[in-house]
């Protein structure tokens, strides 16, 4: 495949656009002084660097041909991008290769490129290391950014490649929801799954105000051998499951037969955890987190918000707001999820999918969790935790939570001379 990208008309382009940029530019100078209030600007990835700029004595009419580009799987140890491209300037002097499993997110990866002696071709091999694993069939959305050696600059256009274990027999199933990979389970858990996250739809998008930039992914293993290949680093057998953010992706090992726990159940749940990752700021490990993605299942083991009402009225519930809060680990964990889902059931059933998405906003903006729940519900903490209780059926007084303490720190004084 060629594609061949004059210079002289991408120097007239960027131009123009700098003409714009600048005009948009004075605008926004003018309105800024009359508003007062800058917007923030994000943070650039440290990961990334940018792009060498094209040198301005470098010929004025580059051509840029890509001969072949390529990527290759080398699951489960990683993969490998190719690059065969021509400066009509000069030699090709350095590359490397950015990537993303998940479009819109910053979760850019990159690698430093090899020259290929031989071949004259740009190879860049990303290998495994300890803990640095990726399951299988992640996409990645990859371009290349080279530079010659006259100093002139190119980035191709985005490509995309799935991380193929092809070693085993995969079945594969994609709605406008999610791509579900399965391999050693029955057949139907790919479309249950995909039935599953058509009837969450609407809740997710009510409940975050939008739905994920791209499209989630299911990767689930019927077999362990299958499942600890691709954990290399990581083969604690006590894990049966994650959710990766920068992946887009849950990844779920099934020893028992329940097929709708599985698709109804984990899997909502997990993709409530990459809702997370993507719309607000939560504290990891916590009832907070871990009864949010409860509320999204469709299908319980039992019944949750029995269990704990059943702890309402034997006097057991536990305080909530006080910073501490159930555990959600250890050999009670089930019990801190179940605690942490009826408070967002409570919440979601008197102030609805918008206060959800109220509260989720606010977090983001960095706010508290317990600032964020007083400005949603215009309650006070102890208002809050004694109607949920009484909502549960506990009669029991709830626990007197006091308010964060507020940390004043004296200055430094630096003796005269040093």
């Amino acid at each position: 495949m060629k594609r061949t990208f004059p210079f002289s008309r991408i120097l007239t382009v960027l131009l123009a656009m700098a003409v714009v940029t600048s005009l948009i530019g004075l605008a926004a100078m003018q309105a800024l002084a009359q508003s007062d209030d800058p917007a923030s600007t994000a943070e650039p990835d440290a990961t990334m660097e940018a792009p060498a700029a094209a040198d301005a004595t470098a010929a004025s009419d580059v051509e840029w041909t890509v001969n072949d580009m390529t990527f290759q799987s080398n699951y489960p140890s990683g993969f490998e991008f190719t690059l065969d491209i021509t400066s009509s300037a000069a030699p090709v002097a350095r590359g490397r290769v950015v990537w993303t499993h998940a479009t819109g997110t910053n979760s850019q990866r990159s690698q430093t490129a090899e020259l290929d002696p031989e071949t004259g071709e740009l190879v860049a091999d990303w290998v495994v290391q300890g803990g640095d694993a990726v399951p299988p069939w992640v996409g990645v959305t990859y371009t290349w950014q080279v530079t010659d050696e006259d100093g002139n600059a190119f980035e191709t256009e985005p490509e995309y490649a799935e991380y193929e274990d092809t070693t085993r027999e995969w079945l594969r199933v994609e709605s406008e929801d999610v791509i579900v990979f399965t391999e050693g389970l029955p057949e139907e858990v790919g479309p249950l799954t995909v039935d599953a996250m058509a009837e969450q739809r609407e809740t997710y998008r009510a409940a975050w105000g939008d739905l994920l930039p791209y499209k989630p992914r299911a990767i689930l293993f019927g077999d362990q051998d299958a499942w600890l290949e691709w954990r290399l680093g990581l083969q604690n057998p006590r894990v049966i499951g994650t959710t990766n953010e920068h992946w887009g992706a849950t990844v779920q090992i099934v020893y028992g037969g329940d097929i709708e726990d599985l698709t109804y159940g984990t899997v909502p749940h997990e993709v409530g955890h990459l809702y997370q990752g993507q719309f607000t700021i939560m504290t990891p490990g916590s009832w907070f987190i871990e009864g949010n993605a409860t509320f999204f299942e469709l299908h319980q083991q039992y019944d949750y918000e029995a269990s704990i009402r059943e702890m309402a009225t034997a006097g057991q519930l536990p305080a909530l707001l006080d910073g501490t809060g159930p555990g959600v680990s250890g050999n009670n964990a089930r019990r801190g999820y179940d605690i942490g889902y009826t408070f967002w059931r409570w919440l979601v059933d008197n102030y609805g999918l918008d206060g959800h998405r109220e509260l989720i906003q606010l977090l983001d903006k960095g706010i508290s969790r317990n600032e964020a729940l007083q400005t949603v519900t215009g309650l006070s903490l102890q208002e809050i935790e004694s109607r949920w209780r009484v909502w549960l059926g506990a009669s029991d007084t709830p626990p007197t939570l006091f308010p964060t303490p507020t940390m004043f720190f004296f200055p430094t004084v630096t003796p005269y001379g040093q």
